[in-house]
């Protein structure tokens, strides 16, 4: 029997949390539902099958498999979530609901999910799509804005850019997640990395789970051309990341010696080869946290130090640079603005497909691009670690990623956090797993070592508190010099010390209660 609205019980959100009175395992409910379709017509669709069947033999004694919700009924209740849209379709959200099932296994994933949870809860999902800002930098941020500051209470979540979460938590237009009922943040379907790495004085304003899938499609990741790296007999950076020798110097000595004057006009010019290129200078940032690089982190107070200043920071920026100043060996898109009769944003994408450099950056969105169009066998790698003695592989997280939030004017936070803790355990077993199993590994990857890749990037997706919360000077430090291409990091970060060291209070004075 389900409770009424009027009789529900609640439960507290905490970041380690007691158990609650629990429910039956919504995760094994929903796999019934969410995937009774008989008509399974590709490989892809025959893998998730295969993956969710498997799932739903979770163990309900095991507690992070367990969902603690009570079995409510919200009398045909709406859930308002406020999306982005935009022509440019990767930067659009594609998680939240879908209007039926096509044939498209994320998005049939979506639709079963929901229609799961609609049943289950008598609730109704509802979809509202932002299209009305082109730039997809600042996304939903504007119109966010501007309902809260007139007090209107439209949405009960909102997606958020990562380049803008922070900005407006700051100002205080969301609402603290720890202080709303229902969501238990010690369950695996939620980020622990984001909670603790973004969260100041017992506050958290934005965060992502398996509901979110707009973070993931922002991980930055590496290709290489194995053709070329086997003509060069470089070796195989795959069997490096598995020994973990796969560092910087490598990637860099690579990426040298794949460079060149292929149609030997004596320039180096768009036709050329390349050891690396880059679709902009955030990449940049990308090999600085592969590099295990903190701009900014906790002391044992839980309080932001700045941690960047130091000799590996001055070596990720050297080689680098070196690299975009040496012209064949790394380039970046913003190099041919103007000088090319191409989109120019398509430059480093175009280069790889055509078989002209080693390595090339891009995001699983990217994936199905380069296997419908590359001329060469290519695989999937992470970023490179600083040397060997680092502990894992590190992905940075776009700024273009996106995150969720509440608004300050949600009438009824604790409505949202029982629709999101109900949608991230049920998106753990569905359209993550569409997302991630099928989508980037079985459709766009050539074999099980590119999926194992994925793996480790996955693992280590990192948010630099840095640049979520646009501290003065240090969120964009890297991504400056190499736009400058200036190896002048010291002088750099000296300039901008008494400033960064200013915001970061300012920024504990925000959060302060």
């Amino acid at each position: 029997m389900q409770l009424s609205i009027d009789n529900r019980k609640k439960g507290r959100n905490k970041m380690a949390n007691p158990a609650k009175s629990t429910a039956t395992t919504l995760a094994v409910i929903l796999m019934s539902q969410l995937f009774s379709c008989q008509n399974q017509v590709s490989d892809s669709d025959n893998a998730i099958t295969a993956l969710t069947a498997e799932s739903a033999t979770v163990e309900t004694e095991d507690k992070n498999k367990t969902l603690d919700l009570p079995d409510i009924d919200w009398e045909g209740r709406e859930f308002r979530v406020l999306g982005y849209e935009n022509s440019r379709t990767q930067f659009s959200t594609f998680e939240i609901d879908s209007d039926g099932e096509n044939g498209d296994i994320v998005n049939d994933a979506v639709f079963r999910r929901n229609t799961a949870i609609e049943e289950k809860y008598n609730v109704v999902i509802t979809e509202i799509k932002d299209s009305s800002n082109t730039d997809y930098t600042t996304a939903t941020e504007p119109l966010i804005r501007k309902t809260v500051l007139a007090g209107d209470d439209l949405y009960d979540l909102v997606f958020i850019t990562a380049f803008k979460s922070g900005v407006m938590a700051r100002e205080q237009l969301l609402y603290n997640l720890l202080d709303v009922d229902y969501i238990d943040f010690t369950k695996e379907w939620w980020n622990q990395d984001i909670n603790e790495t973004l969260s100041i004085n017992d506050q958290l304003y934005f965060t992502t789970s398996d509901f979110s899938l707009r973070d993931k499609n922002r991980a930055y990741i590496l290709l290489y051309n194995r053709t070329m790296a086997d003509e060069l007999k470089l070796g195989n950076p795959i069997d490096m990341v598995y020994d973990g020798t796969w560092t910087l110097d490598v990637f860099s000595r690579w990426a040298l010696e794949a460079g060149g004057d292929l149609n030997g006009d004596g320039a180096i010019d768009d036709e050329d080869s390349f050891g690396v290129t880059m679709d902009s200078y955030n990449s940049v940032q990308a090999f600085a946290t592969g590099c295990g690089i903190k701009i900014v982190d906790k002391n044992e107070q839980g309080q932001y130090e700045i941690e960047v200043n130091t000799e590996a920071s001055v070596d990720v920026i050297e080689t680098i640079v070196n690299l975009l100043n040496d012209g064949r060996a790394a380039s970046s898109c913003d190099s041919w603005n103007g000088k090319v009769d191409y989109d120019f944003w398509s430059f480093a994408g175009k280069a790889f497909k055509e078989g002209r450099a080693l390595f090339v950056n891009t995001f699983p969105h990217g994936l199905k691009n380069f296997s419908a169009e590359c001329v060469d066998d290519y695989g999937i790698i992470p970023y490179p670690k600083y040397d060997e003695s680092q502990d894992k592989y590190y992905t940075y997280a776009d700024i273009m990623a996106m995150l969720f939030a509440i608004p300050a004017t949600c009438s009824d936070p604790d409505f949202t956090g029982f629709m999101l803790e109900a949608l991230s355990v049920a998106s753990t077993d569905t359209t993550l797993e569409a997302y991630y199993e099928v989508s980037c590994k079985t459709k766009y990857t050539y074999d099980q070592d590119s999926a194992a890749m994925l793996d480790i990037t996955f693992d280590g997706i990192r948010y630099e508190p840095a640049v979520i919360y646009s501290i003065s000077g240090l969120s964009d430090i890297f991504t400056s010099l190499g736009s400058k291409q200036s190896t002048a990091f010291s002088s750099t970060y000296a300039s901008i010390e008494k400033s960064a060291l200013a915001d970061l209070d300012k920024l504990i004075a925000d959060f302060s209660k």
